[in-house]
């Protein structure tokens, strides 16, 4: 168990090596050896199919969930999962493969990997959706993964890209084995070798969740969990987490809300809570708690969190900026300092449209204009300048915004 996770590229070896360890390598041993059953006639070879096939994937969601939460060790055999999400788990598993299987044919072998290659782009993103909240509506919404997609960046179409491969093994390694080894042998061995790339990729997306915790908006339990004494936060939290496993997700909320308004609490309460709002597509109440939530991080200096903050507000609403100027010019700043160019683009727009006649909206003009001409968009960062031009009775700053525009369109 851990509780800083190191960068994924660094533990590729040790990915590749997860399903041989502990009760990973036992699982495999024992799903590639019940596959035999697969082979017994119809239809008791499709009854023995599908448990054997719930069975894998429901061990693979315990890997998603113990890697996500900071355990690197492969789960126990025996699998205690709540039965809830495993089932939509499975399910969306099953769909992907019904999908694919059917376009194989009645279409052709072109149109399922054209199937299959599109669905794993989204399905990173939708496996590590409802890892992190367990709703299936949100997780199966195409924005939802598009969202993740952006905020982990390259790492997730890595995942993706593992992901489609393990699953091309696990639908066509067979009948290349089938020519050079008997049935039987053959069957178990595709079987094995698909298993070590679900489980795999599987632990790898856990990982991911892991090590972007923070713009993914989750609590790790190694880090949410570390000794402490009894404060009236963690008994927020206790208490909000038992309304959640009775199933009452509005109660957890309710009492969020009403200690949020009451007074400042942790940053793990803010995220369970932002947690179940997202699980609700309640954007609206996602908008409004994210003012003072991020009031709140820069006054503790958490301003790596801050900006993971408001790239999930921008994205809701790209009219969205903190409360107070000062707030969003750090904001922005801190965002263009951490490499995040288009955030801070984006909020100084937002500030542009909600402060227009602020002193400083000359200085958010020229910021915006300069990194929008070094993504080459001139267009954009000309537009930005004039309209900004146009609402100036101010000399001194007609002239910045005239030499800024003539740099532009000498550069």
């Amino acid at each position: 168990m851990i509780t800083t996770p190191e960068p994924f590229w660094n533990r590729l070896g040790d990915i590749a090596r997860y399903p041989f360890c502990g009760g990973a390598l036992i699982t495999l041993i024992v799903l590639g050896l019940c596959s035999v059953l697969e082979m017994l006639p119809s239809p008791t070879g499709l009854i023995f199919s599908a448990v054997i096939w719930f069975a894998v994937y429901r061990y693979c969601f315990e890997i998603l969930v113990h890697t996500a939460n900071g355990t690197l060790d492969s789960p126990e055999v025996s699998i205690h999962t709540e039965s809830g999400v495993v089932w939509r788990f499975v399910l969306l598993w099953m769909a992907l493969l019904i999908a694919v299987f059917a376009c194989n044919i009645w279409i052709g072998r072109i149109a399922s990997l054209v199937t299959l290659s599109a669905a794993m782009v989204l399905m990173p993103g939708v496996v590590i959706s409802l890892a992190i909240d367990g709703s299936l509506p949100h997780a199966i919404n195409p924005a939802t993964a598009l969202q993740i997609m952006r905020r982990i960046g390259t790492p997730y179409f890595v995942a993706a890209g593992l992901l489609f491969v393990s699953l091309v093994i696990a639908t066509y390694f067979g009948d290349l084995l089938a020519r050079f080894m008997p049935g039987v042998a053959a069957h178990v061995l595709a079987m094995v070798t698909s298993l070590w790339g679900l489980f795999a990729t599987i632990h790898l997306m856990g990982y991911l969740v892991f090590q972007y915790h923070e713009v993914l908006g989750f609590t790790p339990e190694q880090l949410a969990k570390k000794p402490k004494l009894r404060t009236r936060d963690s008994d927020l939290i206790d208490a909000a987490q038992a309304r959640i496993d009775r199933d009452d997700v509005d109660g957890a909320i309710d009492l969020l809300l009403s200690e949020l308004r009451e007074r400042a609490v942790t940053h793990e309460a803010h995220s369970l809570y932002r947690r179940l709002l997202r699980g609700k597509n309640d954007n609206v109440a996602l908008l409004e708690h994210a003012g003072p939530y991020l009031n709140q991080l820069l006054l503790e200096k958490k301003d790596k969190l801050a900006v993971g903050i408001l790239r999930e507000s921008l994205e809701l609403d790209p009219a969205f900026t903190p409360m107070q100027v000062g707030e969003s010019r750090h904001l922005a700043q801190r965002a263009r300092d951490f490499g995040q160019a288009q955030l801070a683009v984006d909020l100084w727009l937002a500030m542009l449209k909600r402060w227009p006649h602020d002193p400083a909206r000359v200085d958010w003009a020229i910021g915006a204009a300069q990194l929008l001409s070094e993504r080459d968009r001139t267009d954009l960062a000309r537009a930005v300048l004039e309209r900004c031009a146009g609402k100036l009775e101010d000399p001194e700053h007609q002239a910045r915004i005239q030499a800024a525009l003539t740099q532009l369109t000498s550069s």
